[in-house]
């Protein structure tokens, strides 16, 4: 009979094994070859993406002070 932290380790490993299996899966779907190079991918598409919300903000922000100096 097996002891319940054997029961426990046993089911540890096999959720460990059943995710990793899934992230890799997941990570070879979209046709990158590992995490870091989607890690490196999806770093590149946050900057661009805050960068873009930034200049946009700047601009907001630039033609509010404008037309306030004309009002």
């Amino acid at each position: 009979m097996k002891s319940s932290w054997k029961k426990q380790r046993q089911a540890t490993k096999k959720r460990q094994i059943k995710l990793l299996r899934w992230r890799n899966n997941f990570v070879r779907k979209y046709g990158f070859k590992n995490v870091a190079e989607l890690g490196i991918r999806v770093s590149e598409a946050v900057r661009k993406t805050v960068e873009s919300c930034y200049n946009a903000l700047k601009q907001l922000t630039k033609m509010r002070t404008t037309n306030e100096t004309f009002v």
